[in-house]
This record gives structure tokens, C-alpha cells and sequence, in this order.
């Protein structure tokens, strides 16, 4: 274990207002109460346009996507806090092709029927090459809007029309079958992988651009936290623990309790000392890419972990693990509704209510995914990933928990998390705004709208969301009529991601490092 220490003295001139305006800063996934929303009120927002939030500080060069996944900010109101998969190259002999050396040769699979497939690589091969530009893309319109229902349009449109583009020289079907069928087979040295490339009777240019595409690197990870200075952005403590490549899929993003941080590594679950960073314990987990972000429930850490498991706070001992949810992605929530207090969580198509003490599976219910679900009073709300299932509400009752209405849809996410707001549902993401009433399952607005995968979170009765994958912060009225309304301005953060609020100040992670601006004077909502 690698820590790097720097004195704490600041804490002593820390503004004490910045502490007082955040009751336990934002100290987990969405947020001090898991549902997206700050205690504080925004006051009346100046222009963007002309006068933007104020960019405070930005953190030392940290990785991101393939190299360090897409976890999201936490903060104790002293520092703020990233974990993340740490990955590097290293020289070898070995020659690997994995997940990036596939996208990075282009060698997508194509996941349509067959009849379908052969249709459009029959087209593809014998498009005119004085078809180009407008006309190619007017062509490739049509022939999607022809040939494609509305959910492949969704999912395989953008590929099917970049296969058209390129034309013949488009990667054949089958040498993009032929190379995965090799993913992460581990090649002795070059010789051997051009041997296995022979062996293929690829035509010379494949093979050549094969042989050139495997780096002569292997992959190495280690499990990281660091700790910045709220006020700075300064370095403060780093405690990194060797672990092994799982890509940008290990997003987890770390909690906060009792002067102790919880985080999901690549091989590791485990909980370091807040002031040092002292590795207290640490339980070796047996699934690759976890992006289940870990939850504190009285003296338990509950996570998504292949099936949901609960440790122990101080020791890291396995309490109980649930079998009924399955999965890697979706985080858990606690509910405390009238009729009993649960631990919910999205499985693979279902969302399922589990005894806290126990671990025993009391309800199930349509949903699935890896969106956090969002509670009020005694109203559950899940997005769902079913095309069914859509956005759908659940009541608690003295003899159980009960669908109170559904709002079927067909998108390509299904991730962004809901919120709640004066009996209202938002919807920011997959592709729409939209807002339902909790209580009657009535639709108040629908606009499309370029949010995607990230969740929302609120200040008051403003949203704050990101927008064309992160490109643009947005800020909304919490309120149907003024959905269409609201400014932005540019923030480039990382796709995936979600901002969090301490004090005034939003924590955003960027693509190579972590962002604080301030938003202005709060006060308490």
C-alpha cells in the first residue's frame, strides 16, 4: 500500500459556513439522503450566459473512462474524495487484444437478425462511390427508416450507418467475428499472434493492420482513493492497493461515515481512515467491473456486488448476502415508508425490497437496470429497463407494496436516475424531460431533450443535469410548465457522471482530473 500524507492544519481556518450549509456534505452516490436532492435553496440564478458560475479550482491530472472509469465526486465538507481503478501500460511481450484494442480497430458486432445483417452488407458493399456527402446521408436515412423497427434504430442505427459510410472499407462481419472470438486470449509474443493472424487467411491489408493494432502493452490497475483540499484542490492523501484491470466498467462511487470512507475496487471491497487514509480492512470480491455504489445503512455497507452483500462497517465481515438480486450496476437505497423499513435495489429485471437485518427478500416487483431508484413518503420510483416497464411507481402499504402506475417507454437508456419534487416525478434523461404525477401516474410534460445516462441532482426547486454527455451543465425549474426553459453553460464534464453540491460549491469530474465552481450565496431550504 502506497499513502502520501499532508499535514491537516487547515482544518483549523476551514469556513465554518461552508460546514454549516451542508449537513453531512454530499457523502455518498446522490447525495447525504440517496435521492438526488441538496437542503439547501439556490437563490435567484444570475445570468449564465454573461456571467457563469465561477471555476474555484481544478484538481491535479486523474484518468477517466478506459483508464479510470466514471465514479462520481463525494465530499465530508473537508475534502473531496474520488475512487477509482487506476490503470496503466506497461511494456510486454505478451499480445493482448481486449475491449480497447476492439474499439479501437473499429470491430463492432452487429446485433441484428441475420437475414437483416446480410441485407445490409450486401447494400453496403455495393453502394456507388459517387454517392457521398447529403446524399449518402439522406440514402442511409432512408435505408434505416426502411429496414429497421424503432428500438434497432435505437441501438444499431448509428452503427449500421457508419458501416455505410466507410463504404468496402468497412471491417468485414466475419473478421470482426473472428477477433472476438480471441478477446483477452493472451498471445506469448508477437511471432504467435501473427501466427494465429495467418492461420486466418485474412487478405494482407487486415492482416497487416491486425499485427499493428495489438500494442506491445499489458494492463495493470491498482485500487486508488485520494483526498483534495475542498477549499484548494490541492493534494492531500493518496492510498493506492494493487489490483487488476477491469476497465472503464468499475465506476463505483465510494461513501462517507463515521470518519471513514467505503469503495468497490477491481478486486476489493474495503474502507480506509478518513484523516490518513489507512487502509482498515479490505474483502477480495470475485466480479469484474463493479459500478454498484456502496451504501451505509446503521452499521452495515450494502453494494450490488455479482448478488446483493452486507459487510460490516468496522470489520468487513460478510453479514448476509441476498441471491435474489443479481447484478453489478444498480445501487441500493433504504426506504422508510409507514408499513416497514426496506433495502431496495434494482436486480436485472426486477427491483426487489430486502429486510435490512436479514437480508431476506420480502416483495418484488417489475423494473431492473442499473438506475438508483428514488423514494418518497411511502412512494417507491424506478426506472425501469424494460420497455414495459418504463417509469413506475410503487406504494407501501400496511399488507404490502403495490403498483400504483406505470409509464411504459422505449429508449436506449435506461439509466438516469428519477426524481422527486412536491409530489411531482422528473424524468431527466433517456432522451426527454419528463414529469409525472406521483400520486395519479398522469403525464404533466414530455419535451426530448439530450440528457442521457447521468443522474440529476436539485437545490431547492432547481434541477441541475448534464447535457449532450456532459458537455453543458443545465439548470431547471422543478416545475412542469418551465421544463422547456432554464440556461446552461459549458462545463465539459465526464459522461456518466454526476455532479455533486458542497455549500456553494459543485463538484464536477472532468475527463482528466475534478472541477469545483461556485454557484453562489445559499441558504437553507
Amino acid at each position: 500500500m502506497r499513502i502520501l500524507n499532508i499535514p491537516f492544519s487547515f482544518l483549523l481556518i476551514f469556513p465554518c459556513w461552508l460546514i454549516a450549509q451542508e449537513r453531512d456534505g454530499w457523502s455518498q452516490w446522490r447525495g447525504p439522503d440517496r435521492n438526488g436532492r441538496s437542503s439547501l435553496e439556490l437563490p435567484t440564478p444570475q445570468n449564465w450566459a454573461t456571467n457563469p458560475p465561477t471555476k474555484l479550482w481544478t484538481s491535479l491530472e486523474l484518468p477517466s473512462q478506459d483508464n479510470g472509469g466514471f465514479s462520481s465526486v463525494v465530499s465530508d465538507n473537508r475534502f473531496a474524495y474520488l475512487s477509482l481503478v487506476w490503470h496503466r501500460d506497461e511494456p510486454t511481450e505478451e499480445r493482448i487484444v481486449n475491449d480497447i484494442v476492439l474499439r479501437k480497430m473499429g470491430a463492432r458486432k452487429v446485433n441484428l437478425p441475420k437475414e437483416l445483417v446480410q441485407k445490409a452488407e450486401k447494400d453496403r458493399m455495393s453502394l456507388s462511390p459517387r454517392l457521398r456527402g447529403s446524399k449518402l446521408d439522406q440514402w442511409i436515412d432512408e435505408w434505416i427508416n426502411e429496414n429497421l423497427d424503432q428500438k434497432q434504430q435505437m441501438t444499431q442505427g448509428s452503427l449500421i450507418a457508419s458501416r455505410f459510410k466507410k463504404g468496402k472499407l468497412a471491417m468485414s462481419l466475419e473478421v470482426i467475428d473472428k477477433l472476438f472470438s480471441i478477446k483477452d486470449r493472451v498471445f506469448p509474443n508477437q511471432e504467435a499472434l501473427d501466427d494465429w493472424i495467418d492461420e486466418q487467411k485474412f487478405d494482407q491489408d487486415t492482416s497487416e493492420f491486425i499485427s499493428q493494432g495489438v500494442p506491445p502493452t499489458k494492463r495493470m490497475a491498482d485500487d486508488v482513493i485520494i483526498a483534495l483540499d475542498l477549499r484548494t484542490g490541492k493534494f492531500a492523501w493518496k492510498t493506492s492497493l494493487p489490483s487488476l484491470p477491469t476497465g472503464r466498467s468499475s465506476s463505483s462511487t465510494p461513501c462517507i461515515s463515521n470518519d471513514r470512507i467505503f469503495a468497490i475496487g477491481g478486486t476489493r471491497i474495503f474502507s480506509l481512515d478518513l484523516k490518513k487514509g489507512s487502509l482498515m480492512w479490505e474483502k477480495e470480491i470475485h466480479e469484474k467491473g463493479v459500478a454498484s455504489s456502496p451504501l451505509i445503512h446503521d452499521n452495515l455497507v450494502i453494494a450490488l456486488i455479482g448478488s446483493l452483500k452486507a459487510f460490516d462497517s468496522k470489520t468487513g465481515k460478510l453479514v448476509w448476502e441476498n441471491m435474489d438480486v443479481r447484478g453489478k450496476s444498480g445501487s441500493p437505497i433504504s426506504w422508510k415508508s409507514s408499513n416497514g423499513e426496506f433495502i431496495v435495489c434494482n436486480s436485472g429485471k426486477t427491483v426487489c425490497a430486502i429486510d435490512p437485518s436479514t437480508g431476506k427478500t420480502l416483495w418484488e416487483g417489475p423494473g431492473g437496470g442499473s438506475s438508483t431508484p428514488v423514494v418518497h413518503d411511502d412512494y417507491l420510483v424506478v426506472h425501469g429497463k424494460q420497455e414495459e416497464t418504463g417509469l413506475i411507481a410503487f406504494q407501501s402499504k400496511p399488507n404490502g407494496i403495490f403498483e400504483k402506475w406505470r409509464y411504459p417507454k422505449l429508449t436506449r437508456r435506461t439509466d438516469s436516475s428519477p426524481l422527486v419534487f412536491k409530489k411531482n416525478v422528473f424524468l431527466i434523461g433517456a432522451g426527454m424531460r419528463l414529469c409525472i404525477d406521483l400520486e395519479t401516474g398522469n403525464v404533466l410534460r414530455k419535451i426530448p431533450a439530450k440528457h442521457d445516462i447521468s443522474s440529476p441532482i436539485m437545490i431547492g426547486r432547481h434541477i441541475l443535469c448534464y447535457e449532450i454527455n456532459g458537455s453543458f451543465l443545465q439548470l431547471l425549474e422543478a416545475d412542469p410548465e418551465k421544463l422547456g426553459d432554464g440556461q446552461k453553460f459549458k462545463i465539459n464534464a465526464l459522461k456518466c457522471t454526476t455532479p455533486s453540491l458542497i455549500g456553494s460549491q459543485l463538484l464536477v469530474r472532468q475527463e482528466n482530473g475534478i472541477a469545483a465552481f461556485n454557484l453562489g450565496d445559499f441558504k437553507p431550504n
